[in-house]
């Protein structure tokens, strides 16, 4: 299984960013012909900071289920980025096309729901802390951060992660719809490649989040925990 180059990756944001900057979300971010660079970047001079790395770990630390979660969801994801509807047996394939992308969206929107949300989103994260004192060090983060508090982004990743949501339409008008889980009352619908591209930038974050700042900050927990029988 061949993986995607990083010139892919800038590839495919810059083929879905466009559409989430035409809803207003995101359009310095996809105004980049390098937008994944950026952000892997940005997201390297984050963990890469001596004096805030130990704001990471303190974090992770308290909230232990961010890097499980995260590890599983990449696990994942790497096997559901490649599946392909062409690949089902009739007559499973009428509708396959719609398990593929339910098998992509569904993770995604469930992991941001829980414990790694709270990091994305929460006021006392700590890089909410950071941006909010320096966002013009890190525009292209700070506009992952307004993407995940956008109330577009919020009301699909709700009607996806409590599975209340439906596809209407065909080929180029398939939609996704999703619905409060409670009420019931449709509260948003969304292109299927717009929900696509939500996803692949929900992905890009996690990813380069992953690699830049959470493993470095739980390799320094791990490193200064006691080993047993050892004083």
């Amino acid at each position: 299984m061949i993986q995607p180059s990083k010139s892919d990756k800038d590839a495919f944001l810059r083929e879905f960013l466009p559409l989430l900057s035409a809803r207003g979300i995101t359009r310095k971010w996809a105004a980049s012909n390098t937008p994944y660079s950026d952000l892997e970047r940005e997201c390297d001079a984050v963990g890469g900071d001596a004096m805030l790395l130990p704001q990471f770990s303190q974090y992770l630390a308290s909230n232990k289920l961010i890097q499980l979660t995260v590890d599983t969801f990449l696990a994942h994801f790497s096997v559901a980025a490649f599946a392909r509807a062409d690949a089902i047996p009739w007559p499973a394939r009428l509708l396959a096309h719609r398990g593929v992308w339910i098998g992509r969206w569904l993770p995604t929107f469930l992991v941001i729901d829980g414990p790694l949300g709270r990091f994305l989103r929460s006021p006392e994260s700590p890089l909410n802390t950071l941006l909010r004192a320096r966002h013009g060090e890190y525009p292209t983060v700070a506009q992952a951060r307004d993407l995940f508090n956008h109330d577009l982004f919020r009301r699909v990743r709700n009607g996806v992660a409590h599975w209340s949501f439906v596809f209407e339409g065909e080929g180029e008008t398939e939609r996704l719809v999703c619905f409060d889980w409670e009420s019931g009352e449709r509260t948003v619908d969304v292109s299927v490649l717009e929900a696509e591209a939500l996803n692949t930038a929900s992905f890009s974050i996690i990813e380069c989040l992953d690699r830049s700042v959470f493993r470095p900050a739980s390799a320094t927990v791990s490193a200064a925990q006691p080993v047993a029988g050892v004083s």
